[in-house]
């Protein structure tokens, strides 16, 4: 514990330091541009639900996302990771393999069952795939005080969250075989870890946000970790972030990079309650812990704007992930409810005309 908390206040002080003699007050430009019809991927017979990024090996992209069949909240019974690819970051993005599916061992496996929420990202020449997992079904039990009953197969309250590593953007794949992010034995986080998000600062130091719960009277919220490696051990900080009093569930799906000597943050305002209607917004923080308003706050309403003039409003736009172009914000993917069914658009932002 001692160490853990040492860890933590260093942690904390390097960026104190990096505040005073790093930081850039040059703007994060996340202004949205109309974006072409067919960026878009969707699949038939499948809900399409979070994608991410990476630049491949040939001057092509490679795009990796989850699907699964069912409804909407069956994330936790069939979801896999599959990896596309295109010529152009907007795409169209056809898709190549399954990545991570359901495994043999099933149950046995904390993964075993369905991987979804990818995040893919480059360090140091090493591509990680940061990912969210179950192994069970999506009924959560209630205990008689109104928190959350673990069970040995798991729910959709015992999701995990874990690392898999390639030398090449598009693999092989290798999971780390333990999770990234545990679930606690009790108390903060011991219900529910998942959503992870990860960047690195220019002290080479890594800080992950992601979703958790502590059971249903605690809500859902964000936290956030450390590590000095991008496969851990992340070391918890029990700390909630981008938080408020009225809601037990204010915010979601985290993205997060660092640029201008800050960690940047866009998260799903879950029901309104942080801009006055749902939308993307972002933070700002030099040391992963206290948060601020960024400015612009509104990244997107719930809507897209096509090429064309259109104007298309949503009910959802969820899981943002961005492509960073040059360390520069390029492309905003996002999960959107359409034409009665998931699919990710992927919204272009002023940094895709950025040079190469």
């Amino acid at each position: 514990m001692m160490l853990r908390l040492l860890t933590i206040v260093v942690f904390s002080l390097t960026f104190a330091a990096c505040n005073n003699s790093c930081s850039n007050t040059s703007k994060v430009d996340l202004e949205i541009l109309p974006t072409p019809k067919t960026a878009v991927l969707e699949q038939e017979g499948y809900i399409v639900w979070g994608a991410s990024m990476v630049k491949g090996s040939n001057n092509d992209y490679q795009l990796y996302y989850c699907r699964w069949k069912g409804t909407l909240g069956d994330w936790t019974k069939t979801s896999e990771i599959v990896r596309a690819s295109s010529d152009n970051p907007l795409g169209p993005f056809t898709p190549q393999e399954v990545v991570f599916g359901r495994e043999p061992e099933g149950d046995n496996l904390w993964y075993g069952v369905s991987t979804f929420n990818p995040q893919v990202v480059e360090f140091d020449e090493k591509y990680y795939i940061y990912y969210s997992a179950s192994n069970g079904s999506n009924f959560p039990v209630i205990k008689d005080d109104g928190s959350f009953k673990t069970s040995e197969n798991g729910t959709v309250i015992t999701q995990r969250i874990g690392v898999a590593v390639a030398e090449t953007p598009e693999g092989p794949w290798k999971r780390v075989e333990e999770p990234l992010v545990d679930l606690a034995e009790e108390g903060f986080g011991s219900q529910m870890c998942c959503n992870p998000a990860v960047a690195r600062n220019n002290h080479g130091q890594y800080l992950m946000v992601y979703k958790c719960s502590s059971g249903k009277k605690d809500g859902i919220f964000l936290t956030v970790a450390m590590a000095d490696s991008p496969t851990g051990p992340f070391i918890k900080t029990n700390k909630k972030i981008i938080s408020s009093t009225e809601t037990n569930f204010a915010a979601e799906d985290p993205f997060l990079w660092f640029q201008n000597g800050k960690y940047q943050c866009v998260v799903d305002d879950q029901n309104g309650i942080l801009s006055g209607q749902k939308c993307l917004i972002r933070f700002e923080s030099t040391n992963g812990l206290d948060w601020e308003r960024a400015d612009p706050f509104v990244i997107s309403r719930c809507e897209i704007h096509w090429e064309g003039g259109e104007l298309e409003k949503t009910h959802h736009l969820e899981r943002p992930q961005i492509w960073l172009k040059n360390g520069k914000p390029a492309v905003l993917f996002t999960a959107v409810w359409k034409n009665n069914r998931g699919c990710n658009v992927h919204i272009p932002l002023t940094g895709i005309n950025t040079i190469n």
